[in-house]
């Protein structure tokens, strides 16, 4: 994933950490804090394709609408 995703995933796993206590803290490895971040960082990667999937969607159904237009204005030209 792109670094960006890296940065985010490691602010949200950096924010968890600071909810713990220090005590709680050290009973984390950091092998399970890589592993945290990385399932943060799939997380975030799938929401974005997900809202990226209804984007193509919607341009899609939006090309379709200017297609229709398109070709009704052709008809009514050449009626005309």
């Amino acid at each position: 994933m792109g670094k960006h995703y890296e940065k985010h995933a490691e602010a949200v796993v950096n924010g968890f950490l600071d909810l713990l206590d220090t005590e709680a803290r050290g009973q984390l490895s950091q092998e399970q804090l890589d592993q945290l971040s990385m399932m943060v960082e799939s997380a975030i990667s799938t929401a974005v394709l997900d809202q990226l999937e209804v984007v193509a969607d919607e341009i899609s159904d939006l090309s379709a609408m200017v297609r229709r237009r398109a070709e009704r204005y052709e008809g009514d030209e050449q009626a005309a």
